[in-house]
């Protein structure tokens, strides 16, 4: 009796033992399950980034007391096209022009990124999803009175966005992005996304809003290759995807015309008439040791249609009769026009008419490209940081439309960074854009006497960390502009731009490309003051 009890006993407490081990078993793998959830979770928040920045702007037009001849005014004080007597009148700009108060969100964005390994091997596919914000407004469609695009903020897909393979060998990426062209010199740029950007004359070819060799390409595959004894390079093309021979409409798949703006910008009803182009080509070669980085970049748009600039310039200027350009106006009649250019060229102007369907412009669509050289030096000692940019674009036209060409010219960037006080940073820059071989004309208050049309812009900003993540910076910007050159504040991806267009809130659709007056020669300017989070 007494061994049988002891044996029951012992079985009691082996079962005992055996349910505790077990539960400690399950305990142990519970834990182990809930560690492997919490780094899946933890590598998957990784994944997540974003910049957020708000800024509050003071910015003028600069462009008090000036006249364009070829506008007049109504009984009511509303200007008024008056080709008939280009001179015999007269009108300010339309609108508040002078300082006025906004808030900007800058380039605020939100993304996800990550990679996938394929089996055991270095290969990866690799992918990332971006979204631009709009903090201090509704998202919607990118279009104002002066600036017209179909592309939505606030969309999956409206920044970088791609999927590609990753290895040993490089990487190859499909999708939407910045070309090499742009990407090569962001490093020189203490500005991005504050009034002195330098995107404001950089790879600028107009002048305007858009930045022709700045701005996302659609549709891109590319090439980065690793970094050998200090050198790589990235190589981009973008197919056109278009199937009219003088890219009049948009790409397939795209809701804006390769360049960045909507179909009817260039004062066309429906056409890609204001840079729309085929296809695309961008390379960079970089060098970088510790002080030191250097690049070279090159980008090229084929058949880029600039036939708005030929309606330009059919105007009393250019020696058009005024008898047959009243009647095309009035009756769009599609007509061939004759002028004299003002050096004594004769040239063939557009077809009038051209959205009834008539024969498409001459000559107005040619290859435009850019190159550039750029060098950056971190001074040691000082912890100063130097950069310099040399950038020449052109634009292919035959001898004959020369006069108009506003495309082609030269750009020169200067920056310094200093660092000051432990964590704020002192940047100061110059921008010059060079003189083009001709202006358009007959688009804002034009002077056909004037001979130059450079530009340059100055810019100061102080920067200051309140850590790793989180800064405010305060900065100052000018562009002043000579004759006939009309560069902004904030072209290229900031919030909010400040163009030299007036506050005309109406549009002319009669070929003359008379939408809200531009005017040559104004100097906007302005301060800012934000906040900066990266995380």
């Amino acid at each position: 009796m007494l061994h049988r009890k002891a044996g029951s006993a012992l079985a009691v407490a082996a079962a005992f033992v055996a349910a505790g081990l077990t539960a400690q078993a399950q305990a142990q793998e519970a834990k182990k399950d809930a560690d492997t959830a919490d780094s899946r979770l933890e590598k998957l928040l990784k994944g997540f980034y974003g910049t957020l920045d708000v800024s509050i702007d003071d910015v003028t037009k600069g462009m008090d007391g000036m006249v364009a001849y070829h506008l007049t005014t109504d009984a009511q004080g509303n200007p008024i096209l008056d080709y008939a007597h280009p001179k015999s009148g007269g009108a300010g700009p339309v609108g508040r022009v002078g300082y006025m108060p906004a808030l900007s969100s800058n380039k605020s964005n939100l993304g996800y990124r990550g990679e996938h390994k394929v089996g055991g091997s270095d290969l990866a596919v690799i992918y990332q999803i971006e979204v631009s914000l709009a903090l201090v407004a509704t998202p919607g469609l990118r279009t104002s009175y002066t600036q017209q695009g179909n592309t939505v903020t606030g969309t999956v897909g409206s920044g970088d966005t791609f999927v590609g393979l990753k290895g040993s060998w490089g990487t190859l990426k499909a999708g939407v992005t910045y070309a090499p062209y742009k990407k090569s010199t962001d490093r020189m740029n203490p500005f991005s996304g504050m009034l002195g950007d330098y995107a404001v004359v950089m790879g600028n070819t107009g002048g305007d809003n858009r930045v022709e060799f700045g701005t996302r390409l659609d549709h891109s595959l590319w090439y980065e290759s690793p970094r050998y004894e200090g050198f790589s390079y990235d190589v981009l093309v973008s197919p056109g995807q278009n199937r009219t021979y003088d890219n009049v409409v948009q790409s397939a798949g795209s809701p804006d015309c390769n360049g960045g703006n909507a179909p009817g910008s260039g004062n066309l009803l429906l056409n890609c008439d204001d840079g729309g182009f085929d296809n695309a080509f961008s390379l960079a070669l970089k060098y970088e040791t510790k002080n030191l980085y250097v690049t070279a970049a090159y980008e090229l748009h084929k058949n880029v249609n600039r036939n708005s600039d030929g309606i330009g310039s059919n105007n009393p200027y250019y020696g058009v009769d005024q008898s047959t350009l009243n009647l095309a106006y009035s009756t769009y009649i599609p007509s061939q026009f004759t002028g004299v250019a003002p050096d004594g060229t004769p040239f063939t102007g557009p077809q009038v008419g051209n959205w009834l369907g008539s024969p498409p412009y001459l000559n107005d669509i040619g290859d435009e490209a850019a190159a550039k050289v750029g060098v950056q030096y971190i001074f040691d000692a000082t912890g100063t940081t130097v950069s310099a940019i040399f950038e020449h674009m052109t634009r292919k036209l035959p001898a004959n439309l020369a006069f108009q060409n506003e495309r082609q010219r030269n750009g020169t960037w200067l920056a310094a960074s200093q660092a000051v006080g432990g964590d704020g940073t002192v940047s100061l820059g110059w921008a010059h854009a060079g003189k083009t071989p001709g202006d358009p004309g007959g688009q804002h208050n034009y002077n056909p006497a004037a001979t130059n049309n450079t530009a340059n812009m100055f810019t100061v900003a102080y920067k200051q960390k309140l850590d790793k993540q989180l800064a405010w910076y305060v900065n100052f910007a000018e562009t002043i502009n000579t004759a006939n050159a009309h560069y902004d504040l904030g072209a290229g991806g900031r919030g909010l731009t400040t163009d030299c267009h007036d506050g005309t809130n109406f549009v002319y659709v009669d070929y003359s490309s008379a939408g809200p007056t531009t005017w040559g020669g104004c100097k906007p300017r302005g301060v800012t003051v934000g906040i900066n989070y990266k995380f």
